[in-house]
């Protein structure tokens, strides 16, 4: 269980910083070469969610147990889910790769905290 607890923690705080690059240096994460302006406002409409949801991941494991931990650790692996897609529309296979995983590990961590 603590080793679970653990790759949650470490996979939120990825979550969390792929969502602040997002927001800071949009053209990292698209691979452009100069960012658009739709570009920097998406990649701060990513970041709006990411980091709360990233936050809620990694804190609400080790502050609770049962359904309130699982219906968070549920929503952020329902983003992670967006995120994979988004990864596959897009042919991004680190992208689908992270969020998969993300999605198994948030999924896992919510029903050994139920």
């Amino acid at each position: 269980m603590n080793i679970l607890l653990g790759v949650n923690a470490v996979g939120a705080v990825a979550s969390i910083a792929f969502a602040l690059v997002g927001g800071i240096r949009p053209a990292a994460l698209s691979e452009s070469g100069t960012p658009t302006a739709g570009e920097r406002f998406y990649g701060w409409m990513y970041a709006t969610r990411g980091v709360p949801l990233g936050v809620a991941a990694l804190v609400a494991p080790l502050a609770w147990s049962g359904a309130a931990s699982a219906l968070i650790l549920c929503a952020a692996a329902a983003a992670q889910v967006g995120d994979a897609l988004i990864g596959l529309a897009t042919r991004k296979g680190t992208m689908i790769a992270g969020a998969s995983f993300l999605t198994a590990v948030h999924v896992a961590t919510a029903v050994a905290t139920a």
